[in-house]
Order: structure tokens, then C-alpha cells, then sequence
């Protein structure tokens, strides 16, 4: 049975902004102390109204609530606003798929902020002056005033990302000249299985990691091809 009369659970949301890990899903519940606690957000309409679930598997205890979404976050397709409700017991079922794409988005917001970040609190090492980014990114400091600082490897979330995505080419699209040759560079088939493909859809047309779907996904986008990502792409 589901409780929803612990207020603590709501701690749970403030590992959106504060967290140690790349993968801060599952959190430890507040309530427990179980690494089962859950977060999934939803947008209803394009003014960021929508909905809060913060959730334990293990002890039950959650939270429901409407919410102003945050303007990064990306519904998942699994759900339409009349799939959810109150309790969130369809959602658990899908914990492990909603944990990975928090994380992804969670990533992804991150690394946006690092990026916006030109000045720091960080004092220099020789002089003390504050260092500065000069890098839009993670990538390391510099000290304006004397020039000491430092430069480390660093990876987009895209990079890290290891999960294989799928692109399916929907039904609805013509056979255009310009929708074949697209499909034709997705799916590296020749011209004439390219619109053999358009005809017999919906069909997987490439598998890959994240950068590739990245590239496929500008190409098909281009020529306002119609297709699905699976599992759930949060990238731009």
C-alpha cells in the first residue's frame, strides 16, 4: 500500500540540484534510508504547468503535487497526461527506464550551467584572485590576474551516454525525392529500398549510440521526416 503522509519524501526532489553522482537515480530514500527513491516530473502545456511524483519502491511513501517544470525538463513518451495519476503505481513499474532518463536530463542540465559559468569562487593558488572559465565549460580554470591555472578532459553528457538507440521511420511520410535520400542516409540502403521502406512502414531504420542518432536525427529533422527514437532521446 502507498503512503502519502510523510513530508520527507519530498527531500528527494532536491537531488535535482544538489548531487555527487552522474547517476544520482536511484537516490537513498529520506524516509528508508533504501537507495529506491524516485523522481518524475510531467508537463501538461506549453507554460510548464504539470505535475510532481517523488516515489520510494521499497517503503511506499511518495509524493504528488502540481509543479511548475523546469523549462529543461522533456516528457517521457510512455505517458500521456491520462496514464498518471495520484498514486504512482504505474510509474514504479517503470522505475529503471524513468531513473535513466532522469539522470540523462539531469546530465544534460549540468552540463548547460557549467558551461554558462564564466566566473568562480575559487581563489588562485598564487595571487588568490578569483579564477575564471574561459573555456564555456567544465574544462578548466585561469586566473585573470596572473595567468595560473589549470585544463582537464572532459566529456558532452552525449559522449558518455552508452545506451544503443533505435530509429523507427513512421507510417505518414511521401516518397519524395528529398524524404528518400534522407531515409536513404539513415538507413544506408539504396535508393529504391529507401522508398520500399517508406511504403511498408513504420520500419527500424538505424540502431546506434547517442552521437549517431544525433547526426540521423538532424538529417531526418531536415526534411521533416516523421520517426520515433526508442528508448526516449533527451538530446536537442
Amino acid at each position: 500500500m502507498w503512503h502519502d503522509d510523510n513530508d520527507d519524501i519530498m527531500k528527494l526532489y532536491n537531488i535535482i540540484n544538489v548531487h555527487e553522482f552522474d547517476t544520482p537515480l536511484p537516490a537513498a530514500c529520506p524516509v528508508c534510508g533504501i537507495k529506491s527513491g524516485h523522481i518524475y516530473m510531467h508537463r501538461y502545456d506549453e507554460e510548464d504547468h504539470g505535475g510532481l511524483w517523488v516515489w520510494c519502491s521499497n517503503c511506499h511513501n511518495f509524493s504528488h503535487s502540481s509543479f511548475k517544470v523546469p523549462d529543461w525538463w522533456r516528457n517521457l513518451s510512455l505517458f500521456t497526461i491520462f496514464d498518471l495519476h495520484a498514486v504512482p503505481d504505474n510509474l514504479d513499474e517503470q522505475a529503471k527506464y524513468i531513473d535513466d532518463f532522469v539522470n540523462k536530463l539531469i546530465a544534460i542540465k549540468d552540463d548547460k550551467k557549467a558551461k554558462a559559468t564564466t566566473t568562480t569562487d575559487i581563489p588562485c593558488e598564487k595571487c588568490g584572485t578569483n579564477m575564471i572559465n574561459p573555456y564555456s565549460g567544465s574544462m578548466g580554470l585561469t586566473c585573470p590576474n596572473c595567468g595560473w591555472g589549470w585544463v582537464t578532459s572532459y566529456y558532452d553528457p552525449i559522449v558518455r551516454d552508452t545506451t544503443e538507440y533505435q530509429i523507427t521511420l513512421l507510417e505518414g511520410n511521401n516518397t519524395s525525392t528529398e524524404t528518400i535520400r534522407a531515409i536513404n542516409q539513415v538507413s544506408r540502403r539504396n535508393l529504391i529500398k529507401s522508398k520500399q521502406l517508406i511504403e511498408s512502414a513504420p520500419q527500424v531504420i538505424f540502431k546506434g549510440d547517442a552521437p549517431e542518432v544525433h547526426d540521423m536525427k538532424e538529417i531526418l529533422d531536415k526534411e521533416a521526416v516523421l520517426y520515433r527514437i526508442e528508448p526516449d532521446y533527451p538530446y536537442d
